[in-house]
């Protein structure tokens, strides 16, 4: 049977540069690694870092995995663009010269903050692990409406391993000051000091509306900029900052390496957030009698979970003794009326069965053995608006 109709429901939605994603339901993906020695190795070292998350609590701020095997990653579903494609809609660039010419909006202040620390805070729980993502990029960086979560991890490797993919403006090249942290014109050590670099430039991205040094002709050939920037980065050259005197304040220190982990880093783009600096005084506060009825709302929602996880598990076991097409159809059917936009442990779990169903059906071995075109399968986003 052609995969298509056995899989109605699977959708191709991007081609990344180690491997293909595929929909398989509104709220989620999976990344099948590309045919190659060299994308296989790098899904492996994905596959690891999956095989870490899984040991711990969820961070919120990065992509949630559900399921993993060798040869395939489900994923939630960040249904929007990139941060690269967010920014990069909202300024105009010269045809010719490439530069930013005019930024026509940035996103909300507010919104601006909460990203900042999204962003922190997934890198803290990295450092947390003895981790490091090595790949700090605004193509790794996902979207779904507002929120905002990191992914791809195939270049994520231990504290103290080289950072290997530096690419200006998220790394930059040591200058003969900072022997103790590597030789000279090479990008050192995976660390804090990488990160929070890497973290910085993100930031100016995100408050400015360009990339460092995006908005200026450093040179009279184009093709020559990046390396220009690539230089003044070496030598601790930065652009003047004059937006938002608290983000400011980090990006400096991000770009200055004056905070000694990611961890005092993410302790501090907390009290960006509105209510944070006042959090414990609040959660110490007696309930009160109006307050009850939020409590009674909880509860009933904790019945209204447990009740719903039980249907749901018969409703999968139950499916082995039907046709699976059907079965999945209904599936995903029920499953994405009851899944939110926060999934609770009990909703991961559904999630987790949702995809062992899939594996156990063949589909992981079907994706993987040939390019998607060659399955019949084009780039489809008409999704992405619709659910």
């Amino acid at each position: 049977m052609d995969i298509r109709q056995q899989f109605p429901d699977v959708h191709w939605v991007w081609k990344g540069g180690i491997s293909f994603v595929y929909e398989v339901h509104p709220h989620i993906v999976v990344k099948v690694p590309k045919p190659g020695d060299f994308e296989r190795e790098q899904f492996r070292r994905e596959l690891k870092i999956y095989e870490i998350f899984s040991q711990h609590q969820p961070c919120p701020s990065i992509v949630q995995c559900f399921f993993y095997a060798d040869n395939g990653i489900f994923l939630e579903y960040m249904r929007d663009v990139t941060l690269c494609s967010r920014i990069q809609n909202n300024h105009t660039r010269d045809q010719e010269t490439d530069i930013v010419t005019q930024v026509e909006k940035l996103e909300p202040l507010p919104l601006r903050k909460e990203w900042v620390n999204d962003l922190a805070q997934a890198v803290a729980f990295l450092e947390s692990l003895n981790l490091a993502h090595g790949d700090l990029r605004p193509e790794n960086i996902l979207l779904d409406r507002n929120r905002l979560k990191l992914s791809d991890f195939d270049c994520t490797a231990e504290i103290g391993s080289d950072f290997e993919a530096c690419m200006a403006p998220y790394g930059r090249l040591l200058n003969s000051d900072e022997q103790d942290q590597g030789r000279r014109g090479s990008s050192g050590f995976l660390g804090p000091r990488t990160e929070q670099f890497a973290l910085g430039s993100l930031y100016y991205l995100i408050n400015y509306g360009f990339e460092v040094y995006g908005d200026r002709r450093l040179t009279e050939d184009r093709k020559e900029h990046g390396r220009k920037v690539v230089e003044l980065l070496q030598n601790m050259e930065f652009p003047k900052l004059d937006g938002d005197p608290f983000i400011d304040d980090i990006i400096i220190k991000c770009w200055h390496n004056r905070y000694a982990t990611i961890g005092e880093l993410a302790a501090c783009t907390e009290t960006l957030l509105p209510g944070r600096s006042n959090r414990r005084d609040t959660e110490a506060e007696k309930i009160t009698t109006p307050q009850w009825r939020t409590v009674i709302c909880r509860v009933i929602r904790g019945l209204w979970k447990n009740l719903r996880s039980c249907w749901f598990f018969v409703l999968c076991r139950t499916s082995e003794a039907t046709k699976p097409e059907e079965a999945n159809r209904e599936i995903s059917h029920r499953y994405s009326r009851g899944i939110g936009q926060h999934d609770s442990a009990e909703d991961i779990s559904l999630k987790k069965r949702f995809c062992q169903n899939l594996d156990r059906r063949g589909l992981l071995r079907l994706l993987s053995l040939r390019e998607p075109e060659q399955l019949g399968f084009r780039i489809e986003w008409y999704r992405h608006s619709t659910n």
